[in-house]
């Protein structure tokens, strides 16, 4: 067994209290935490900052997808794994990792502090490391996923420079976004249990459709409870969707369809129809 593949150290090292630490460290590369945490900066701090943000890791999310399904790359033994929440899903690269580098790195290039910058990179290392506390990643996922990670913020930051966002209007980025989700679907490495989630190409499409120029209440205590409420309700939102497609059964073409709405809806609630009512009731602009 070569270095990227051994974990024969890992337990060795750990303790309860590592064990505690770092399943909860490893919460943050996780779907729930990671619209929760998008969805507050976006209602907290920046709809346009935080709705590139989102871009990003939808991208980096169905790349990292189809590079798993692609290469099938197993996972450690069993006996060393600690995160159950993997289910069947494969190693290489590491989905954490990646997506730590997408979005905390993202987040520090767009502020450009250098305590956000430690603190991104610091964060960064904590992640990618409890995914081999935790056993279900070996060094070459997680170096893979750090690579992938930094690859794409590379090409993010060639595109800034080159004010290539700027040059499209908005009807052609979102025919680019559609030609990109059917590019993926379409030729997406399926097999049984390993399919490309609609309700993901849903989410990113009905992201991008549904962005508003937000403007909550300056007072900073209004401003975090209004931002607070709101992720309690996207999160609610999001429990009654993926429960109410799980229990509705629709096969075919219209399962696709279907599917495919949930997603969007919900990220309309998230971007459109949570700021409209804020607007509403006069606690946003």
């Amino acid at each position: 067994m070569s270095q990227w593949n051994d974990l024969s150290w890992v337990e060795s090292i750990r303790t309860p209290g590592l064990s505690i630490l770092f399943e909860n460290i490893s919460l943050a590369g996780y779907p729930t935490f990671l619209i929760l945490f998008i969805s507050f900066g976006y209602y907290y701090w920046s709809p346009s900052r935080f709705s590139r943000v989102a871009m990003l890791l939808f991208i980096s999310g169905l790349i990292n997808a189809f590079l798993k399904d692609f290469y099938q790359d197993p996972r450690p033994a069993i006996e060393l794994m600690l995160d159950p929440k993997v289910g069947t899903s494969y190693g290489w690269p590491s989905g954490h990792s990646q997506i730590a580098v997408t979005l905390w790195g993202l987040l520090a290039y767009e502020l450009k502090d250098k305590w956000v910058s430690i603190g991104a990179v610091t964060l960064i290392l904590l992640i990618a490391f409890s995914r081999m506390y935790l056993g279900v990643h070996d060094l070459g996922d997680v170096i893979a996923g750090l690579g992938i990670g930094a690859l794409i913020l590379l090409i993010w930051h060639l595109a800034v420079i080159n004010n290539i966002y700027e040059s499209l209007s908005a009807k052609l980025w979102l025919l680019v976004i559609l030609i990109f989700q059917l590019i993926i679907y379409y030729f997406y490495p399926s097999h049984e249990g390993h399919e490309p989630s609609l309700w993901f190409l849903g989410v990113m499409t009905g992201w991008f459709i549904g962005h508003s120029d937000i403007n909550i209440i300056s007072n900073a205590i209004y401003k975090f409870f209004i931002a607070l409420i709101s992720i309690v309700i996207v999160f609610l939102a999001m429990v009654l969707i993926t429960q109410f497609e799980s229990n509705i059964e629709i096969t075919g073409i219209l399962g696709i369809i279907y599917s495919y709405i949930l997603g969007l809806l919900f990220s309309i609630i998230v971007t459109w129809i949570i700021p409209r009512f804020w607007k509403l009731v006069k606690l946003a602009s």
